[in-house]
């Protein structure tokens, strides 16, 4: 098996496509997300104004909206239809109206209606929107009608308490900034790497266990097809391995990604990680004996897998035939436990449940990988 592993690593180094497969493209990969999500947290985004109060309160806030780190107001609009022409075409992501009358009505006491609008269809964008929107106005109109009751005689106090009767406080637990880098990024780079370690590894197999090749040269090397195999997965298992430490180096150094838990448990959970990624590409070639097919097998599996790790859409609002689809691919666990053990410094006895589910992925894999190896010996027993 060690012959057969020094010969992989020799193979490695002399052919260009299996190292830009393994080990270029994944490195590509990481530099290229990290500088999509390096900034972390989405500021600036573009919206337009309709004005037509035109008062010294109206004005005071739109500027309070171009203060606000999520906006930048970059356009005047004349009229609702004008501020939605904008947002179709893509120049903003929405639009805030100011009706007529707006410090009119504060200044009595009514309450005028400030609208928003928004592109929801780009949920991310939309939600900054609203979100930077609601708080910069709410932040202008509290101190008017702070400083009117205080201009009517009530005390500090008791305008505060009449302007908001009840004191609400909200504490996010983890990630309160919403930083992508947290929530994208540190997923986003397993899932990569899930796609190419199932993908190169099945290229790999191919190059000796593919039609027209003679596995039984490398069975003789490694003293059966079993340890050839070995041989064959076990170098690009740590070339995968070094490639998803220098991400966490990136991730956790550089970008300041916290790391609250267990490091071992992580490298642990790493490790039936890439193994698993690496069967289902092994798996796919010996099944099929044809690279093309294989690959196809491989996308099916892994390419829509970010969609069922529950980041973007809860997994237990899933149905069911969705669930089951998530939670028998390795990075949904995978990714569960680096969540847990980096962001909310999840007890260890908690996180053993996802390393659990990695082990018995990487078991069964590996039990369906052995069964196809004896057929393939046997195959070539008789053949010889």
């Amino acid at each position: 098996m060690f012959a057969v592993m020094l010969r992989e690593f020799r193979l490695l180094l002399r052919s260009p496509a299996l190292a830009g497969l393994v080990v270029l493209l994944p490195l590509v990969m990481i530099a290229l997300l990290s500088g999509i999500f390096r900034a972390g947290i989405p500021t600036g985004m573009a919206v337009a104004v309709v004005d037509l109060d035109r008062s010294h309160l109206s004005r005071s806030v739109t500027r309070m909206l171009d203060a606000a780190p999520e906006l930048q107001v970059t356009h005047q609009a004349l009229s609702l239809s004008e501020a939605r022409a904008l947002i179709v075409s893509g120049d903003v992501r929405g639009a805030i109206y100011l009706p007529q009358g707006l410090e009119r009505d504060v200044t009595r006491g009514e309450r005028p209606e400030i609208v928003t609008f928004y592109d929801n269809q780009h949920m991310s964008a939309g939600s900054l929107v609203a979100r930077g929107a609601r708080n910069a106005i709410d932040a202008a109109l509290a101190g008017l009608r702070l400083s009117i009751r205080q201009g009517q005689g009530e005390a500090t106090v008791q305008a505060q308490v009449s302007i908001q009767p009840i004191a609400l406080q909200s504490h996010a637990l983890f990630n309160p900034a919403f930083d992508y880098v947290h929530f994208l990024l540190a997923a986003l780079v397993p899932t990569v790497l899930q796609i190419i370690a199932a993908a190169g590894t099945a290229y790999a197999v191919s190059l000796d266990f593919g039609p027209g090749r003679h596995p039984q040269v490398l069975a003789r090397m490694a003293g059966g097809v079993l340890p050839a195999m070995l041989g064959k997965i076990l170098p690009y298992t740590c070339v995968f391995l070094v490639i998803l430490g220098l991400s966490d180096v990136l991730l956790y150094g550089l970008l300041a990604v916290p790391l609250r838990g267990s490091l071992p448990l992580m490298a642990m959970g790493a490790v039936m990680f890439v193994l698993a990624a690496q069967l289902i590409g092994a798996l796919a070639f010996v099944v099929t004996r044809d690279m093309g097919r294989a690959a196809s097998i491989i996308a099916v599996i892994t390419a829509p897998a970010f969609g069922f790790m529950g980041l973007g859409f809860p997994r237990d609002a899933m149905a069911p035939l969705a669930q089951a689809w998530g939670a028998v691919i390795p990075g949904t666990w995978y990714v569960e436990l680096r969540i847990d053990q980096s962001l909310r410094a999840t007890p260890v006895d908690l996180s053993l449940t996802p390393l659990l589910w990695l082990a018995c992925i990487a078991g069964v894999l590996a039990a369906l990988m052995l069964v196809q190896l004896l057929r393939l010996q046997r195959g070539i027993k008789a053949a010889s």
